[in-house]
């Protein structure tokens, strides 16, 4: 995940569609003098404006007699507008504007609104941030987003309208709102196999849900699928097989489907209330399975040439030679450099016994980083196909990385650079990486695997980690493969003054093998961390040497118990009780069980597990021991954030 600076605080349809109702935006607004008519003494009623780069302006405004009005030549400058507002705690909210412009310019989103969280001692807590406005657009043009659930903890809220940092030029805002918002009835759509692929045998399509905003119950909940051949007429028509408070599932008998593609439109809708939504989504059917080099198996592992394979990398920007063999002398398996390699590099990689997840995140017109040789959207597929042709057939290639936090409101551009790797390159799979972890299930359409980056440390809890884990997860109702992003690197790699920068720190060790325990024991498929070249660019505040140790003895913890953590193996029914900060999972190695635990609090905790059968032998693999085994029994107790491994036999 590249980092932006530029945050308030610093911080065609493809083979799957959604057609849903979109969410709505209801009741008052909770902008105070929201058109800037109310004023005082010359000043805008509730609003902080800086003196100087705004001011309130006569000329043309969208409604009523003023608007708001920014303007900057020094891009150095940031400067920002804001007024407190009030929602309620742990709802979502639409935020808007009118906006118009004149010469913004400058490499980020232009003239835009944000919604920042504050707990105490001002501390941020969260924020939303939609994509703005830049260059001139004389029109008044509505940018708007929708925030994630207020935290519990924000004490203080504001809306600001701003331009964003590094950026020039002049820009209006009016008519500012924001109103609760509903999610659509329906959001989010997967099956059970890898990219739809099925050969015969029930297929499992699970649609995602939301009763938010309205009074209904699972009990008012309906609804029909229908499968339809290529032809469009309908083969299968198909009632729910289960209903839960997040999805609907339906079962469809893909045994006497003729091979080609079919479609299954998903309908669902509520006999208390006049929501709706309906899916679409492309099943493919075979005579038999592909076989592919790389792919992604039902238990949401990567299967590299018949092998399970856990990705266990970092993010590089280019690949430097020298530094190539340090990094292979690690547990380190992969990497994703930002850099798009050569045919050299790669084989340079493929000599170190690595594998490349291949950046063509990038390459959507008009986004931050696009390439210049990228000018519109019809140029994006030719050179997404150079990139495709010239590297598919490398051994070194592992993934193709295809986004990098694009907003959802791209979805259908994402899904469109997802359909065209699937013609492209069936052999190899795509990965995305969001911090919108709130907002992964309408991204289900435009990946294989995804992982989240919640990079807490100091400032948030290391638990973030297992939250943004068990999310991500539960977003694709456990049918997408995880490839998580832990954070490795030092905060103040980022900060532009040392007063900034004297509030943040690098993670100890202890933090960075929790987070890494923490994504694993929530069911991370593999972990990518960010980033190598950030740990090399801190060195004279933080020795590569001592830093590039303790990141390599954690990875090789991992890698330890790769073959336990791919294991399918069936394992005996656990139950867990104690502290609800402990993570867990459990895998088999034989007649062993291992018991993978982490406390992801920052106190001593302990948890007791008991087993349907008894055993007889305890082994502490990884931890400072703090267990004991009575018969079905076993209690453990864990120091802060302590990860441990546990070696159970009969």
């Amino acid at each position: 995940m590249r980092i932006s600076l530029c945050l308030c605080t610093g911080l065609l349809l493809a083979a799957t569609a959604l057609r849903a109702a979109p969410g709505r935006a209801f009741g008052p607004n909770l902008v105070p003098n929201p058109g800037f008519e109310e004023m005082v003494d010359g000043k805008a009623v509730g609003w902080a404006l800086p003196t100087g780069e705004y001011s309130i302006s006569t000329d043309n405004p969208r409604t009523g007699r003023n608007c708001l009005r920014f303007e900057n030549a020094n891009a150095e400058k940031y400067v920002l507008c804001s007024v407190p507002v009030s929602p309620e705690k742990e709802r979502r909210y639409e935020l808007a504007a009118w906006v118009r412009t004149e010469n913004i310019q400058g490499k980020d989103n232009g003239a835009t609104i944000c919604l920042e969280f504050y707990g105490a001692d001002k501390k941020y807590v969260g924020g939303s941030y939609p994509q703005g406005v830049k260059g001139t657009q004389p029109e008044w043009t509505r940018v708007q987003g929708v925030s994630r659930a207020v935290p519990e903890k924000a004490t203080s809220i504001n809306l600001t309208c701003y331009v964003r940092k590094g950026m020039t030029g002049i820009a209006y805002w009016d008519d500012v709102s924001l109103r609760q918002y509903v999610p659509p009835l329906a959001e989010g759509i997967t099956t059970d196999l890898y990219r739809n692929e099925t050969a015969g045998g029930p297929v499992r399509i699970k649609l995602g849900i939301s009763l938010a905003g309205t009074k209904a119950t699972l009990e008012d909940l309906r609804g029909r699928l229908e499968l339809k051949d290529a032809a469009g007429a309908v083969v299968q028509t198909v009632e729910p097989s289960a209903k839960a408070i997040d999805h609907v599932e339906f079962v469809v008998d893909s045994g006497p489907l003729k091979t080609g593609d079919h479609q299954a439109d998903c309908k669902v809708w509520l006999t208390s209330d006049p929501a709706k939504g309906e899916a679409s989504i492309a099943l493919h059917r075979v005579a038999k399975a592909t076989q592919r080099r790389v792919y992604i198996d039902k238990y949401q592992r990567v299967i590299v040439e018949g092998k399970p394979f856990f990705p266990l990398g970092m993010y590089w920007s280019g690949i430097k030679p020298d530094q190539l063999a340090t990094y292979a002398d690690s547990a380190f398996n992969c990497l994703m450099p930002y850099g798009a390699p050569t045919k050299e590099q790669m084989d340079l990689v493929q000599k170190h016994n690595l594998k490349v997840i291949y950046s063509i995140k990038d390459f959507y017109a008009g986004s931050k980083y696009c390439p210049d040789f990228i000018k519109s959207v019809e140029d994006e597929r030719p050179e997404i196909e150079k990139k495709v042709r010239a590297h598919r057939d490398h051994s070194a290639l592992l993934a193709w990385y295809l986004n990098d936090e694009l907003p959802k409101s791209m979805i259908e551009r994402l899904a469109s650079h997802q359909q065209w790797i699937e013609e492209l390159d069936p052999d190899h799979p795509s990965w995305v990486v969001l911090y919108q972890v709130n907002d992964v299930r309408g991204y289900l359409s435009s990946f294989d695997a995804i992982g989240t980056d919640p990079y807490p440390i100091p400032t948030k809890p290391a638990s973030t980690a297992l939250d943004w884990t068990r999310k991500t997860r539960k977003a694709g109702f456990g049918h997408r493969s995880v490839w998580q992003v832990p954070q490795v690197f030092d905060w103040r790699a980022y900060k532009k003054s040392p007063e900034d920068a004297e509030k943040y720190r690098a993670p100890t060790l202890l933090e960075m093998r929790s987070m890494t325990w923490q994504c694993i024991a929530a069911g991370a498929n593999g972990l990518i961390y960010y980033s190598w070249f950030d740990v090399r660019r801190m060195d004279k505040t933080d020795p590569f040497e001592k830093r590039w140790a303790e990141i390599k003895t954690m990875a090789a913890e991992v890698k330890e118990f790769m073959p336990a953590i791919l294991s399918v193996e069936e394992i005996p029914e656990v139950v867990a009780t104690g502290s609800e900060a402990v993570a867990w999972r459990i895998c088999r190695r034989g007649d062993a069980l291992l018991l993978i635990a982490v406390n992801s609090g920052d106190e001593p905790a302990k948890s007791t597990f008991r087993f349907p059968t008894a055993f007889t032998k305890l082994s502490h693999e990884m931890g400072d021991g703090g267990a004991r085994l009575a018969d079905r029994e076993l209690n453990v107790s864990f120091g802060p954030l302590e990860p441990k491994v546990i070696r159970l036999t009969p």
